[in-house]
């Protein structure tokens, strides 16, 4: 990889990051609620992200901030849902949401996993809210339980939202 290259999507993080900042600030979202995961605890939780879902096999495991194109590398004995196209109002993202993963529970807290390398952690309801109102810089997203036996996935390319199971 090129330093130029390097350059711009180290620029791009931290402008994704400092969007969601300024979105929690605009919309006064409780950060009891929704807020970013510890930075001294972010490899952890990539840690076991990544290796509860992907082929690591022969293959070195990304850099926290390379999290882009994984929903290409799933597990093969995972179970997955149908794709459905994600339009991005907040009605139509709870609507997907629960066509791919029916027994979701609204009132636990998840894990948002997003393609850059941040962790944050929250309810689904702010998650949706913050993501709603970003600029789609996001590339792909994952909403994670804690205890890492199923996700959400979206992947930009596909415009499209899925689910994975154990």
């Amino acid at each position: 990889m090129n330093d130029e290259w390097k350059r711009k999507n180290m620029s791009i993080r931290y402008q994704v990051r400092d969007e969601i900042e300024e979105i929690i600030k605009e919309k006064n979202i409780d950060r009891k609620r929704f807020y970013e995961f510890s930075k001294s605890r972010y490899s952890e939780i990539i840690d076991k992200f990544y290796y509860s879902f992907f082929e690591y096999k022969d293959r070195r495991k990304p850099a926290s901030d390379e999290l882009s194109y994984l929903w290409l590398r799933f597990q093969k004995q995972l179970n997955h849902s149908k794709s459905v196209y994600l339009d991005w109002s907040y009605e139509d993202f709870i609507d997907s949401i629960n066509q791919v993963m029916p027994d979701f529970d609204e009132s636990k807290m998840y894990y948002l996993i997003l393609c850059h390398g941040w962790v944050y952690e929250g309810y689904i309801s702010e998650i949706i809210s913050i993501l709603v109102e970003t600029d789609r810089w996001i590339d792909d997203f994952y909403i994670v339980s804690k205890k890492f036996d199923w996700l959400i996935c979206y992947c930009e390319d596909g415009d499209c939202l899925f689910s994975v199971s154990k």
